[in-house]
């Protein structure tokens, strides 16, 4: 758009320009949905999705994250549905068959968390610091709106408390959306997906708590202080990731944050090995979407964690709340918060932050005990096995080793700089354990090799949950006799229920009767987590005797989740027995259709060719997204024996569903469809959604490649 003014301007002069539009059924930027649509919406909804650049498609605007005005929103809707946009209310008025919201935001915030969301909500409200906190969903789910947002309070006192900012916005609102994929942190206004909407069955052993926080703590990591742009997006993302655990350690304890950063730090690896390595602030790209990934998420958010371990507690919280403060309402660059961090702390962080942010990788270590040449004196030799960095220079970390032997503990830090170290340590006696990185700090992967004995006791007695997970896998490696029942006991007396599921995950890997016998044992545990995890580890066996219990779980477990694993191990290990009860269970209504889900991944398992024809059915019929979704990536394991599965999902690309064109790409990728091209390069070059665009993109890529192999 150009704008010609009547003459020319002096430079500082301001005009005023109005631009008048009209829009209909736009291409991105807004949704609308409709009941009966693939997704089994039964509602009328509206909703706005804008980032990374899809705010054009709704308003004119320079679609840049750095440009920030203040907004209204006057939006006229068919009596009895609701508008909610950003800022505060400023009036409701009915005229006739309509109602007019006008809404406004006062203080400047960037485009694309321009809001509007319309629906027949209702309107639940509570308060926090005097703010007042408010979930919007469809009339009728209030309970399950405040059963899935109820942490939401919580979480903005300990954000505002923890920072030393208050809330900066004049309320927070959550909107329920159907078919909204996750969470979008509007200002005041986030837009969630109605999985927020947690029945009571759900709720057993459902939370979405980490989404609450991850959304809530962006009104001040990329709403209140924004990225410059999208190459610095870990300022916005991996803040909120973090600050999502710092929650998680707050409401639940340190085991569930630990396990949690354990958990993200094994999908960023995965992603680096799998599909690319690049550094966090990565200004080569060519859809800003697809630098929303596990590096910006899930490592940005360890950068947080190791400097605030780096620099202690008391500075690292007083330097974001300067960075808060100083950088309000305005745009920012890594360097901003670089500057902040060194002047709070007098140190300087520049190697910290090329060495983690503007490189690549990380240090993968290989550590071998010896116990010296005498009882009081242990040497431990450290390698780095993985030059990750430029030039193939190795990381340089501060870490922490811990001797613990009868009645004694002692820690020490070292800093590893070389590709080859000897360290050598003064002790009291024979140690009985030693553990690298215990409080698990540096971002790695790591192999400690050390006497069996050491792994038993750390299995028992390591202080970290993540710890004991450790110490569970390398004893399940070593399959000494006797390790099936260590495990499945350290399983049964494990306090955080995210270890006893690892243990259980570890026991698995020993192919022996006596650990099918102690899985199929964990299949009656009383936590529902690891009821699940029993059910999913009795896959590894191939094996019948366990198909009634796991079968009574399907039918009768009050648990979803474990119905549903039930569901998938039977339909695997006894296809014929399963059926009926996965005909059942395909009928079932649950939450986010995991039930119905779980019983189409059963059929997938049976390998049943005739099944095919469910699964098609299952992926076209209004069920919801989860056994769709369940649906097509089951679909992909029949191509190979069903020769009309792979024009079927070619069928899927144009759904009306965006989750079902990503689910529908996804499999095409997988089984390397060549007749795929044509409609994926048409996705590629010309998809509204750059979500879209991407996935097209990298679904060719695979194709191709398993051509030219």
């Amino acid at each position: 758009m150009r704008v010609f003014l009547p003459s020319p301007a002096e430079r500082g002069a301001r005009a005023q320009v109005e631009v008048r539009y009209d829009i209909r059924e736009p291409r991105a930027g807004l949704r609308f949905v409709r009941p009966g649509a693939g997704s089994g919406s039964r509602y009328h909804q509206l909703w706005s999705q804008g980032q990374p650049e899809e705010a054009r498609f709704w308003f004119p605007c320079h679609d840049s994250p750095h440009e920030k005005a203040t907004s209204e929103v006057v939006a006229r809707v068919p009596r009895g549905f609701t508008a909610v946009s950003n800022g505060r209310l400023v009036s409701k008025e009915t005229r006739g068959g309509q109602s007019v919201f006008h809404w406004r935001m006062e203080r400047p915030h960037a485009l694309y968390l321009i809001s509007l969301a319309v629906g027949r909500f209702a309107r639940v409200e509570r308060r926090a610091d005097g703010v007042p906190v408010i979930f919007y969903c469809e009339e009728g789910r209030e309970e399950e709106a405040a059963r899935g947002l109820g942490k939401t309070a919580k979480a903005l006192e300990f954000f505002s408390r923890m920072t030393g900012v208050s809330y900066p916005y004049p309320q927070y609102s959550q909107v329920a959306a159907a078919e909204f994929p996750g969470g979008m942190e509007n200002t005041t206004s986030t837009t969630q997906t109605d999985a927020v909407l947690i029945d009571k069955r759900a709720g057993l052993d459902t939370d979405l708590d980490l989404l609450v926080a991850h959304e809530l703590a962006h009104q001040w990591f990329g709403d209140l202080v924004t990225c410059r742009d999208w190459s610095h997006a870990w300022l916005n993302e991996g803040f909120a990731t973090y600050f999502e655990i710092l929650f998680q350690a707050h409401d639940k304890g340190p085991d569930e944050a630990d396990y949690e950063l354990h958990r993200n730090a094994h999908l960023y690896f995965e992603e680096d090995a799998r599909r690319y390595r690049r550094p966090v602030v990565c200004q080569s790209y060519r859809n800003p979407w697809s630098l929303f990934d596990r590096h910006t998420y899930e490592k940005g958010a360890w950068v947080l964690h190791m400097l605030k371990r780096e620099l202690g507690d008391e500075i690292w919280w007083r330097a974001v709340g300067e960075y808060l403060r100083r950088h309000k309402d305005q745009s920012v660059e890594t360097g901003d918060f670089a500057a902040v961090l060194s002047e709070i702390s007098g140190k300087n962080l520049e190697p910290f932050f090329d060495q983690w942010l503007h490189r690549p990788g990380y240090p993968v270590f290989r550590v071998r005990y010896d116990e010296g040449s005498s009882p009081r004196r242990a040497v431990l030799w450290v390698h780095q096995t993985s030059a990750a960095g430029r030039d193939g220079e190795p990381f340089k970390v501060k870490a922490a080793f811990r001797f613990s032997g009868r009645g004694w503990e002692r820690e020490f830090a070292r800093e590893l700089a070389d590709k080859s170290q000897e360290l050598s340590f003064a002790l009291p006696g024979r140690p009985l354990n030693v553990e690298f990185d215990p409080e698990h700090v540096i971002l790695k992967k790591a192999r400690l090799i050390k006497p069996l004995s050491m792994w038993r006791r750390q299995l028992v007695h390591s202080r970290s949950a993540v710890g004991r997970i450790e110490a569970a896998f390398e004893l399940a490696q070593a399959r000494q006799a006797g390790t099936e029942r260590l495990l499945a006991g350290a399983a049964r007396r494990e306090r955080f229920w995210g270890a006893a599921c690892e243990m259980a995950r570890a026991l698995a890997l020993i192919p022996t009767e006596e650990a099918r016998r102690e899985i199929e044992e964990l299949l009656s545990a009383a936590n529902p987590k690891l009821r699940r995890q029993a059910a999913a580890s009795m896959a590894r066996f191939s094996d019948r005797r366990a198909a009634a219990k796991l079968a009574r779980l399907a039918r009768l477990d009050p648990s979803i989740h474990v119905a549903a694993e039930a569901c998938r191990t039977l339909g695997a290990l006894a296809p014929r027995e399963a059926r009926p009860i996965l005909m059942r269970a395909l009928r079932q209504r649950s939450w986010r259709d995991t039930v119905s889900a779980g019983a189409l991944a059963g059929l997938a398992a049976a390998k049943n060719p005739a099944d095919a024809a469910i699964l098609r059915k299952a992926a076209m019929a209004p069920n919801g997204y989860g056994a769709r979704s369940q649906a097509i990536r089951a679909l992909a394991g029949f191509a190979s024996m069903d020769g009309g599965v792979a024009p079927f999902l070619r069928g899927l690309l144009d759904d009306g569903d965006e989750r079902i064109v990503l689910s529908a790409i996804g499999a095409l990728g997988d089984i390397e469809d060549k007749g795929a091209i044509p409609g994926l390069e048409r996705l590629s070059r010309s998809a509204a959604r750059s979500r879209v665009r991407l996935a097209a993109r990298e679904a060719l890529f695979r194709i191709r490649a398993g051509i030219e192999n």
